[in-house]
C-alpha cells in the first residue's frame, strides 16, 4: 500500500528473515505498536490460562472476572470494561485469528499512519466497538480485539477515499477493503460473533481516518492548515468522538 509519494523500502538487517518470529514480534520503524499490541493481547491470554481459565472455551464467568464487556456491570458503574475487553479473547482460536489479522493490517497500515496514530486508532476504535456492543445488546458478555481490527480497516477505508492514493490504487484498495469487511461481517453472522462491536469499530475507524488525513497530507508535503496537523487534533478528536458516543449510549 503506497501513498502518492512512495516510501523508501527498509534495509533488512543481518539475520533478519521476513515471516520469522523475530520479524513478527520485534518492534521497528514503521512497525512499532503492532507487535507490542500483539504481545499484550497474548500475555493477557497466557496469564488467564495459567490462572485456570479454559484455553479453548473460557466460561462467561471467567471472562467477566477478567474484565470482559458485560453489559449489566458496564452500565452499572464499570465503564473500564469497554477498554479491558479489547485485550481479552474467548479461547486460543479467537486469539490466533485476531492476532493474525492485526499482524496483517499492522504491516500495511502502521507505516502509513505512523505508530502513535495507529495506537490512537486501536484504542479509540476498540472503545467504539465496545460501545456498539453495549448499545445493541441488552445482556451480553463480549471480548476481543476484533472491534479495533475492524476499526483499523475503517481508518484505511476513510483514507482510501481521499487523494492520498492515485486512481488505480484507490480503486483496488477500495475493492479489497470493502471485500474484506463484507466477508468478515458475513462470517460474524454465520458464527454468531458480535457484529455490533465490529460495526461500531468500523464506524469509529472511519471517523479516525478523517481526522488523521490532514496530518498525513502535511507529512507528504502538501499544504494543510497548521492547527489540523497538531497532535492534539489527531488525539483529541477521537477522544471526543468516544466520549460523545458514550454519553449517547449511557
Amino acid at each position: 500500500m503506497t501513498p502518492t509519494e512512495p516510501n523508501h523500502p527498509q534495509q533488512e538487517k543481518p539475520g533478519y528473515h521476513p515471516g520469522s518470529l523475530r520479524d513478527v514480534f520485534t518492534p521497528r520503524d514503521g512497525y512499532r505498536i503492532t507487535p507490542i499490541l500483539m504481545m499484550i493481547n497474548m500475555a493477557v491470554f497466557a496469564v488467564m490460562v495459567f490462572s485456570g481459565v479454559n484455553i479453548m472455551s473460557p466460561s462467561g464467568q471467567d471472562l467477566v472476572r477478567w474484565g470482559a464487556n458485560f453489559t449489566t456491570l458496564t452500565r452499572a458503574g464499570e465503564p473500564w470494561r469497554l477498554l479491558t475487553a479489547c485485550f481479552l479473547h474467548i479461547g486460543v482460536i479467537h486469539l490466533a485469528v485476531n492476532m493474525m489479522s492485526l499482524r496483517y493490517l499492522g504491516m500495511q497500515i502502521e507505516p502509513l499512519l505512523g505508530s502513535w496514530r495507529f495506537l490512537v486508532a486501536y484504542l479509540a476504535t476498540g472503545l467504539t466497538g465496545s460501545l456498539g456492543s453495549l448499545w445493541w445488546h441488552n445482556v451480553a458478555v463480549s471480548a476481543g480485539a476484533s472491534g479495533a481490527i475492524f476499526g483499523i480497516e475503517g481508518v484505511l477505508l476513510a483514507l482510501v477515499m481521499t487523494n492520498l492514493f492515485n486512481d488505480e490504487a484507490r480503486k483496488e484498495l477500495l475493492k479489497s477493503t470493502l471485500s474484506v469487511v463484507g466477508i468478515n461481517l458475513l462470517i460474524g453472522i454465520s458464527i454468531g460473533a458480535d457484529n455490533a462491536a465490529h460495526i461500531g469499530g468500523l464506524l469509529g475507524g472511519i471517523g479516525c481516518g478523517m481526522v488523521f488525513y490532514p496530518g498525513i497530507r502535511a507529512e507528504l508535503g502538501w499544504p494543510v492548515p497548521q492547527w489540523m496537523t497538531a497532535k492534539w487534533f489527531a488525539v483529541g478528536l477521537p477522544i471526543i468522538m468516544v466520549l460523545i458516543t458514550a454519553l449517547l449510549i449511557f
